[in-house]
């Protein structure tokens, strides 16, 4: 399969995965000043690679075109460096993606920006993904998002852990009620600037 443009980047990546068909991407940003793919894509292909085996991956001298052949999504444990011009969140949306499919449990260490104002912060896919994952029939006390430090950009250093067990089928599920709001909550950090952000969901 062949596209063209950087939209949409992960999500090629992690269906070609679960697919196992080959992805060849075109024209990655290659109108832009500074063409092909940033250093925030390469770090997550190569986490795609961590947890996979026998994955090939081609890239060309100025990065606009990417051969994506995927592996056996093999699992077990991981410990991967996130590049800190996204936060952790980036690269554990793929992950709660592919862990339940894998052959062996996931357990993967990640470690850079742990919140920035981008991408959903790890407190968010802990309160949203993981009771949506158990409502799949991913359940047991191995399905875990936890942070263990916190790390904000530009230096990073925080570091998240994200266990997951594989289930070889889910449950179908109906998701067509909204439900009622029961209670908001909020997540106070201390940013770089020693300034206060906040996030609520």
């Amino acid at each position: 399969m062949e596209f063209e443009g950087c939209n949409c980047f992960r999500q090629r990546l992690v269906l070609s995965t679960l697919s196992g068909k080959r992805v060849k991407i075109r024209n990655i940003r290659s109108k832009d000043d500074n063409p092909g793919m940033r250093d925030f894509e390469a770090s997550f292909i190569r986490l795609l690679d961590k947890v996979t085996n026998g994955t090939r991956i081609e890239i060309n001298q100025t990065g606009t075109v990417l051969f994506y052949q995927p592996g056996l999504l093999y699992g077990g444990s991981v410990e991967h460096e996130c590049h800190v011009q996204r936060s952790i969140g980036y690269y554990l949306e793929g992950l709660l993606m592919l862990a339940p499919f894998m052959k062996a449990p996931l357990r993967a260490v990640l470690k850079g920006v742990t919140n920035d104002p981008t991408d959903p912060s790890v407190d968010l896919l802990k309160l949203t993904a993981i009771p949506l994952m158990k409502q799949f029939g991913i359940d047991g006390d191995s399905l875990e998002i936890k942070v263990v430090k916190r790390g904000m950009a530009p230096a990073g250093g925080g570091e998240v852990l994200f266990t997951c067990p594989v289930r070889r089928s889910m449950k179908p599920i109906q998701l067509t009620e909204p439900g009622k709001i029961k209670r908001i909550r909020g997540t106070a950090y201390p940013s770089a600037d020693n300034k206060t952000s906040y996030q609520e969901f």
